[in-house]
């Protein structure tokens, strides 16, 4: 029968239901309600086929030959359908495909309730994107998002693996359920490798989708201090807007620990994590045998200008974090933990910020010290023109409640206005003279005396920068100019001198070094004008150079805080001292040193000649000894196709006094080379390592090392640790540790090399 007669023949199939009216032949199409019937389920159901019979006795419709029945979002395709009116049941035969939205079942025959998208297809296969597919002597569909398989097998792997071949793993049972986006529920299961059983179990609950509850794949390692480590997660995901992630890990040598990591999504503007580990430890290096760490983040906008903010650490003890290799790095060598919690509104001009602070020492050795600001309050006045005039204004107020183990507890204000005239004595100059008056009140002195203290301080600067530039028209290539700037920079600086040492010491506020300085700097910088494909112009700075100094035109012995002192790095420009001079008085607080005239030659560089590669490096030079007191340096190169590689090295000279038993300077010395690689020699093969080397005494402190092979819908990994550790005083470890683990994917495409490095971070 052509098929430009099918609209007129299709359009009389099922009068029983709402969803199907059966098909009838054209010549018993004289029935105007019919018509009317008909025309009204159009926009629901279309029917094509070469032929179709109606078989009314029986109420049976036939449709035969590239059949193909859409209902609503669902579309069905056959050799030959058979609509059961009566039982309101859908056979179909020969190549059926049912898609239902995004799902798909392909098999030999099909048996489909279609006013309840009930039925079983026979030698069935399925596939839910973005990467589940299954197959079954029976799938049973029992709903919109349900299957039940018999005699089955489940993967996710089908996607990006072609039919002919094995897939790197399934799950195959006699019996098993699935619900989409949800979980594989299967009884007598079997878990398969390249065709090859791997694990039977009686029973599996396999999430399915990126945050479906169930039991994770265990990891399991082992170390020299902790033994045989396995660790088994649980994923609740209690809504869309939280989950939950508990873990229990065993170690042979040190205990059970738990852990719970409880994520939430309050809304658009509204997220945050809290995780809390604690465990009974057999080897705690001397302290109690229960340890316990929380972490907690919260970040909430209630509108563009206010914002609230929490970070919350907690560690039971100093060296918890740095006992076990599972620790992330920047946790294990952190010097002391911080808590947070801070609200903050901003206008047009001004700022006020409400803080609550907290925080501990971490570093064996030193003295258990903990500064804690509750509450605090900071009121800013951005700069703004003052009446009208061209003079401008600018200020912070602050008031907070301090107290701190070495120091009696005291309340605190601080008040630093400051008026400045920006004026261009000639196009390419701007000079511009600033005063400042400082107010800070205390509600007790050093000794713990009431009765309180003040101290006024007063600033002057007067600054000249200059710009000076050249552009350099290129003739081909990408780069299409390049631009020289040098900036040249000079800057008068005073703060009157005044007894400080009556003064509680908690943070760098309580000390403000006199200053009578002048300070130089020279900045050359080299842009890169580049053409992109679509003709835009972006920049790239290539390369850019400064050095800087400062002279101190009277030099003195000066009473300096232990604090401000200890603060003190080889970079910065705005105090030197002669650290020989010390004169420590551990009772007070307090050290006696001889000011430098000269304080150190600070050079910055900073290139990157080619699009891959980028180099850093500062160096701050004693002039007055003819040293380097300090380096920090680094390179990074990037190649996309094989990784990445990062090294970096740090060093500070522990000066004249360094190593200590007290005062400022104790333990200043430092070297440490850090080094970071990314590499993937050959496909689905990633290589992820982090090192820490000390050359000062020739000591390896870490090498952590990933291992992962991944393929579209599995990776499997080795994570190496090998490291020193230092526990107390006196005391270090060395530790190694292995870890397996293995993950399956449901992507449908590769994971990225970096996944190894969440091990790294972990």
């Amino acid at each position: 029968m052509p098929r430009c007669l099918l609209p007129v023949l299709l359009v009389l199939l099922c009068l029983a239901s709402p969803w199907f009216t059966p098909a009838v032949l054209a010549q018993d199409t004289g029935s105007r309600g019919l018509v009317d019937a008909i025309n009204s389920l159009q926009s629901t159901v279309r029917i094509e086929a070469n032929e179709i019979e109606r078989r009314e006795r029986e109420k049976l419709a036939i449709a035969r030959g590239n059949v193909r029945i859409q209902m609503e979002n669902r579309i069905l395709n056959a050799d030959e359908v058979e609509v059961d009116e009566i039982h309101e049941v859908l056979r179909a035969r020969g190549r059926v495909q049912l898609i239902d939205g995004a799902s798909r079942l392909d098999g030999d025959r099909f048996e489909y309730h279609y006013r309840a998208n009930t039925g079983v297809m026979y030698q069935g296969r399925g596939a839910i994107p973005p990467a589940t597919t299954f197959q079954a002597a029976e799938i049973h569909k029992e709903g919109d998002r349900r299957y039940r398989l018999v005699d089955g097998n489940f993967t996710t792997c089908r996607v990006c693996q072609p039919e002919s071949g094995a897939v790197d793993w399934e799950i195959r049972a006699k019996e098993a359920s699935l619900e989409q986006d949800e979980y594989l529920e299967a009884k007598s299961a079997s878990f398969w490798v390249r065709g090859i059983p791997s694990m039977y179990t009686p029973y599996l609950l396999y999430p399915v989708g990126p945050r479906r509850t169930g039991l994770l794949i265990p990891s399991i390692g082992v170390g020299g201090r902790s033994g045989f480590t396995f660790k088994q997660p649980f994923f609740w995901a209690i809504d869309e807007s939280q989950d939950l992630t508990l873990t229990g890990t065993y170690r042979s040598k040190r205990g059970p620990e738990a852990q719970a990591t409880y994520r939430y999504v309050l809304g658009p503007e509204a997220s945050g994590f809290v995780d809390g580990r604690v465990m009974n430890d057999r080897n705690s290096e001397g302290r109690d045998d229960w340890r316990a760490t929380v972490t907690a983040r919260h970040d909430q906008q209630f509108s563009p200008d206010l914002n609230l903010k929490a970070d919350i650490n907690y560690v039971s003890d100093r060296v918890y974090r740095r006992a076990f290799p599972d620790s992330p790095p920047e946790m294990r060598t952190s010097s002391f933990t911080n808590s947070r919690v801070f609200l903050t509104q901003m206008w047009q001009r001004y700022g006020l910020e409400l803080r609550a602070d907290d925080s501990h020492t971490l570093n064996p050795g030193t003295n258990d010290s903990r500064l804690s600001r509750v509450p605090e309050a900071n009121f800013f006045v951005s700069p703004q023109r003052l009446f009208g005039l061209p003079v401008f204004m600018e200020g912070q107020l602050s008031g907070t409640y301090l107290e701190r183990k070495e120091t009696p507890d005291s309340g605190r204000a601080d008040m630093f206005p400051k008026l400045f005239l920006p004026w261009q004595p000639v196009a390419w100059a701007t000079m511009t003279p600033s005063v400042g008056f400082r107010e800070t009140a205390y509600t007790k002195r050093l000794s713990g005396d009431g009765g309180g203290a003040s101290r006024e301080l007063f600033e002057g600067r007067n600054e000249l920068t200059a710009r000076f530039f050249r552009s350099f028209k290129m003739s081909s290539g990408r780069v299409d100019r390049l631009v020289h700037l040098f900036e040249p920079r000079l800057s008068y600086w005073y703060i009157n001198p005044t007894n400080q040492r009556r003064f509680p010491q908690f943070d760098p506020i309580d000390y403000i070094s006199p200053q009578n300085r002048i300070t130089y700097s020279v900045m050359n910088r080299v842009l890169a004008k580049l053409k992109d494909a679509d003709g835009a112009i972006r920049t790239h700075e290539i390369f850019s150079f400064s050095v800087s100094q400062s002279v101190n035109l009277h030099p003195q012995t000066r009473s300096f805080s232990d604090l401000f002192l200890n603060a003190l790095t080889p970079e910065r420009i705005d105090q030197a001292v002669r650290e020989e001079t010390r004169q420590s008085s551990s009772s007070t607080g307090f050290s006696r040193v001889r000011e430098r005239r000269f304080s150190n030659l600070v050079a910055d560089l900073r290139a990157s000649p080619l699009q891959n590669l980028g180099v850093y490096g500062v160096a701050a030079i004693n002039t007055e000894r003819n040293r380097v007191d300090g380096v920090e340096a680094g390179v990074r190169y990037t190649y996309q196709e094989y990784g990445r590689i990062e090294l970096a090295h740090s060093f500070i000279r522990g000066g004249d006094t360094a190593g200590q038993t007290s005062g400022p300077f104790v333990d200043r010395e430092t070297s440490g080379i850090v080094g970071r690689l990314l590499l993937t020699p050959i496909k689905n093969v990633a290589i992820n390592y982090y090192g820490r080397y000390d050359p000062r005494q020739n000591v390896s402190l870490e090498n952590n090392a990933v291992l992962t092979y991944a393929t579209c819908c599995w990776m499997v990994g080795l994570h190496f640790v090998d490291r020193t550790n230092r526990f107390n005083v006196g005391r270090t470890g060395h530790e190694n540790s292995v870890e397996f683990f293995f993950e399956l994917l449901t992507a449908g495409a590769p994971p990225p090399p970096e996944r190894g490095a969440k091990y790294l971070r972990r």
